[in-house]
């Protein structure tokens, strides 16, 4: 019995990891979320893009990473200029960044097969439903401790340096440093300066703990005799 307890934690930490990926891959591709910071942060008008051509540029950045095209070859009107979005500086880093979201979404369906291997498993040798609940709950109890201070800590990181705290995440999962841009000419950086990755990951977490609290409040609700 410890072993499947043991099982049910690291079927729910896996479950639970796989699940804040998704949820930051929803957030990250949420057009209707981009706008709202467009809109927050006057962005079109403080780089001299129309609305039409900072879209453009963003879905081309989005459908890019989903590998719906080669490149993020696109161009906007800038004050009456029209010319390239992107220069070759940025155009690497977002090789290096769909690298990342490739492996990252490998690691999550890595991570998703894992939870949910262990947990048919586990209803496999524990017919009990009574049973199998108790060691739902275990798990839950123990790995979800464990998520939470983790998702808790970065939160609470971010809150106090963001900076530091998205400089730490570049100089994690980036071998070089592409990722540095200059707002004179980066027309990226300023698409999304550090307010927008700050809101990013605020909501990333909070729509986390709430997707987590309801699970929660299904998993332990009294259901007669047996909770």
């Amino acid at each position: 019995m410890k072993t499947d307890k043991l099982l049910s934690v690291i079927s729910v930490i896996a479950l639970a990891i796989g699940i804040l990926a998704s949820v930051i891959f929803a957030c990250s591709f949420d057009l209707s979320f981009y706008e709202k910071e467009y809109a927050k942060g006057n962005t079109a008008e403080s780089i001299g893009m129309d609305e039409e051509g900072l879209f453009d540029a963003t879905e081309a950045l989005l459908d890019y990473l989903n590998d719906k095209r080669d490149d993020i070859v696109v161009e906007a009107d800038f004050n009456g200029d029209v010319r390239e979005v992107f220069n070759e500086r940025e155009t690497l880093h977002m090789v290096d960044v769909r690298d990342l979201y490739r492996n990252a979404k490998k690691v999550t369906v890595l991570l998703l097969s894992i939870g949910a291997v262990i947990l048919v498993y586990l209803h496999m040798k524990h017919r009990n439903l009574s049973v199998l609940r108790d060691l739902y709950r275990f798990g839950f109890k123990y790995g979800m401790t464990i998520i939470a201070c983790a998702v808790l800590a970065l939160g609470a990181m971010a809150l106090y340096d963001f900076n530091s705290f998205w400089t730490k995440f570049h100089q994690i999962f980036f071998d070089n440093d592409l990722w540095l841009l200059n707002p004179n000419t980066s027309v990226m950086i300023n698409m999304f300066p550090s307010f927008f990755f700050f809101d990013l990951v605020m909501k990333i977490i909070v729509v986390f703990l709430l997707i987590i609290a309801v699970i929660s409040f299904i998993l332990f609700i009294p259901i007669g005799r047996h909770s």
